[in-house]
């Protein structure tokens, strides 16, 4: 059994341990962005009132929003609805929605109905309020009418919190049809919201039974082998309060539950030699506001604050969980740390009546879990400001725990001096108040984009100072070039289309989430495998030493006249030069550089004006000048800001080194270097 000992983690024979692995984040808890999560209905019976501008006839209002239960399965009414009394022209009619509070969605679904699909909603004007006095709409809002034959339209609002809603045309219609609405939905793509939606419609049974299907298929034993095979000895697991209790607070029992899952991952996990992590990720009235972490709110959330009897019953079920884990693991030395909630938000003003209910809520958890399991490590997370947490007086009686942190700067993804900073800044930080707390700490997610020789740094330095560490995240579905891709996961790109939830049949909905499995539907990170793989087994870098440039020859295809920007200014030592192509990008234009000598190096780094990276390009050595190898790297082929770095994935040596262009760049720009260094570890420190 892992325990601490001061500001260290050891085992059972003393031996000190540093934790270093990844998040199956997606898999007890769906994450829209990167899992075919889809978007769920909420509850019409949130829609307190629904009035209109015009009504045709006796097709009311109510008619757009009333539904039908039959044995206790609730479908949406598609036999009545509500007309316009005109053809539509924009602005020519308006539906007002007026929830009970305000709530979370980030998209309208407006159907006709099947005996009115010509009359389907053109284009949308949308406007919302939380007090009928300001009202606002959305920065983008996209129609989606793929489904037009059908009478169905998806208003793509972006995720948007609102308690009125009113929605008009935004065109004419093309043959003076009406408007005509059978059924107007909000909904939202977050975990709860999905899962009641589906209740709704399949009941609770075979709703549990669909995100089995989809469980039993996104992580296999050849995924934690996958993370074995990366040297990791940690997985810390995001789990979902409802995959523990049915929706009525009800522990659940059934061959499908999260204790279920966690029993088999623990027992892979314990032949091949991994701990486990249990990261209570997403709670009923929502950990924070965020949908990732379950269920959008505004904060502070009812997990902490509101109407009493709500809080009191989410809190009962969070508790009445992490009493059952800590009965069924309090014995499993596989079981690493309890993760006593995932990013604890109430505000961000740090403001000390809303610490003192998130600390509560914390003390209350860890006496559940103490009464039960002394021998776990337990952590808790102080999102906001160390200082809150450091003078927290809860902080005096807690034994054998530790303090997790998330650093993030997703505002700079594509900065490498941003990413740079906040690598170093959270090692030095963190490395500071690991001595002075003296208690061990874990950075329990993070991303650092594409820069893989700041992901090779920041690893290193977390094991210089053991510090545990696990990456957000093993898989995602977005592609190697797209912010929701790129080296968020070690498999990326997945090849499948989100269920439509609401039209859907529950074995279609099964079948594209079964189509989850890495080895057949996603693709390999190979540059982030390599990189994260060197610092997993705990060891640590040199520092990189640039080469002398003073015997270099560069030369290129093609240099600007006007302004004139010589070869030479990429080597001039002066960031506020530059050279240029003078030309957009095309395939075959290069830069080459003649070391004069055979050079070891394995790092480039192009300095350049913000827009003017490379679109493509390959990177090839040769040691005479006539034979020319491509280099494999350890990075995403995209461009990034004003600094880009390139990491072979091996050390090369080389007399002579060719950037070359693969293809035109996405704006059509020039290709600019305001400076270009190539470097060499010292092995020799």
């Amino acid at each position: 059994m892992l325990r601490t000992d001061g500001n260290k983690i050891v085992n059972a024979y003393g031996t000190q341990i540093t934790l270093r692995g990844t998040n199956l984040g997606g898999w007890l808890m769906q994450e829209g962005w990167m899992t075919p999560l889809g978007a769920g209905e909420i509850d019409h019976s949130f829609i307190t009132k629904i009035t209109t501008s015009v009504s045709n006839e006796g097709h009311i209002p109510e008619h757009a929003i009333d539904t039908i239960t039959n044995n206790g399965i609730m479908v949406n009414n598609m036999s009545t609805y509500w007309q316009s009394q005109t053809a539509q022209k924009k602005n020519s009619a308006e539906i007002l929605i007026e929830l009970d509070k305000t709530r979370c969605f980030d998209r309208i679904v407006v159907e006709t109905g099947p005996d009115h699909t010509g009359d389907y909603l053109r284009g949308a004007v949308v406007w919302m309020s939380n007090n009928w006095k300001d009202w606002f709409s959305a920065d983008n809002i996209t129609v989606d009418e793929s489904k037009v034959s059908e009478g169905i339209i998806t208003v793509r609002t972006g995720e948007q919190f609102a308690k009125y809603i009113a929605l008009r045309p935004g065109r004419a219609s093309e043959n003076g049809q009406f408007w005509t609405v059978a059924n107007i939905s909000l909904c939202m793509a977050d975990e709860y919201t999905v899962r009641n939606h589906l209740i709704r419609r399949f009941g609770e049974t075979r709703t549990n039974e669909m995100i089995a299907a989809f469980q039993n298929s996104y992580i296999t034993e050849s995924d934690i082998q996958n993370i074995a095979n990366m040297n990791m000895n940690l997985i810390r697991v995001p789990v979902y309060w409802m995959d523990f209790a049915l929706h009525d607070g009800t522990l659940r029992t059934d061959p499908n539950s999260g204790f279920a899952k966690l029993d088999w991952l623990l027992e892979v996990c314990r032949e091949k030699g991994i701990y486990v992590l249990i990261d209570f990720h997403g709670a009923p009235g929502g950990v924070n506001c965020w949908a990732s972490c379950g269920q959008a709110s505004t904060i502070p959330t009812e997990l902490y604050a509101g109407n009493p009897s709500t809080v009191a019953w989410n809190q009962s079920v969070v508790l009445n969980i992490w009493r059952a884990l800590a009965n069924r693991y309090k014995d499993n030395s596989t079981v690493a740390a309890y993760g006593l909630l995932n990013e604890p938000v109430l505000n961000f003003n740090a403001n000390p009546a809303y610490e003192n209910l998130k600390y509560g809520f914390y003390d209350k958890i860890y006496d559940a879990v103490r009464a039960i399991d002394t021998n776990h490590i337990v952590i808790f997370e102080e999102f906001m400001d160390w200082k809150v947490a450091e003078n927290r007086p809860e902080r005096a009686k807690w034994k054998n725990y530790m303090f997790e942190k998330h650093p993030y700067d997703m505002p700079n993804r594509l900065s490498w001096d941003s990413q740079k900073n906040l690598a170093n800044s959270t090692v030095s930080t963190m490395s500071q108040i690991q001595k002075r707390w003296n208690i061990p700490l874990i950075v329990g997610e993070f991303c650092l984009y594409y820069f893989s020789d700041v992901w090779d740094d920041f690893l290193s330095d977390l094991n210089r100072n053991h510090i545990s560490w696990t990456n957000w995240n093993y898989k995602v579905r977005g592609t190697i070039y797209e912010s929701g891709g790129g080296n968020w996961g070690y498999y990326n790109t997945w090849d499948g289309n989100d269920p439509d939830l609401m039209h859907d049949a529950d074995t279609e909905i099964e079948t594209i989430w079964k189509a989850t499995r890495t080895d057949e539907h996603y693709q390999t990170n190979n540059g982030l495998i390599n990189i994260v793989s060197a610092r997993a087994d705990g060891s640590t870098n040199y520092p990189y030493v640039p080469l002398n440039r003073s015997n270099w020859t560069v030369n290129a295809s093609s240099f600007s006249n006007s302004p004139y920007n010589p070869i030479s200014y990429m080597t001039d030592g002066n960031r506020f030069t530059r050279w240029s192509t003078g030309m957009a990008q095309a395939e075959g234009q290069y830069v080459l550089v003649d070391f004069g000598q055979q050079e070891n190096f394995d790092k480039i780094v192009l300095e350049h004006d913000a827009s003017d990276y490379p679109g493509s390009y390959k990177v090839e050595i040769s040691r005479d000048g006539v034979t020319f190898t491509q280099v494999e790297l350890n990075n995403v082929h995209i461009g990034f800001g004003p600094k880009m770095v390139l990491l072979p994935s091996t050390p090369q040596t080389a007399k002579y080194v060719k950037i070359s262009l693969t293809g035109s760049h996405p704006i059509n720009n020039w290709w600019s270097i305001r400076e270009l260094n190539i470097l060499w570890r010292n092995v020799n420190g």
